[in-house]
């Protein structure tokens, strides 16, 4: 009978442990939000400069980190262009 309880009690520890921890993973703040916007012009020597200053300033909002990336010009588009794409700083603001 001893035997029983403890196997019983033991088995309740073990599935409120777990369900604890399901709990606090459902609370886990989402992944790191990245966002990729078109500019017009190069990237340059200072593009990851160039794209932070240019996100800010169109997102209204802090970014970490940047890239450059020209777009390969086009016949078709005469414009050079560039990929800007920036991790936001705050990824629950982040819209998909």
């Amino acid at each position: 009978m001893k035997c029983t309880t403890l196997v019983m009690v033991s088995f309740v520890f073990i599935f409120l442990i777990l369900s604890h921890v399901e709990e606090s993973e459902a609370g886990a703040p989402p992944v790191d939000c990245w966002t990729e916007i078109l500019f017009p012009g190069k990237c340059g020597f200072h593009g990851k400069k160039k794209c932070y200053k240019e996100m800010e300033s169109k997102l209204k909002q802090r970014v970490l980190q940047c890239s450059c990336e020209d777009v390969k010009t086009d016949p078709k588009t005469p414009k050079d262009q560039h990929y800007c794409g920036c991790q936001r700083e705050n990824p629950y603001e982040c819209n998909f």
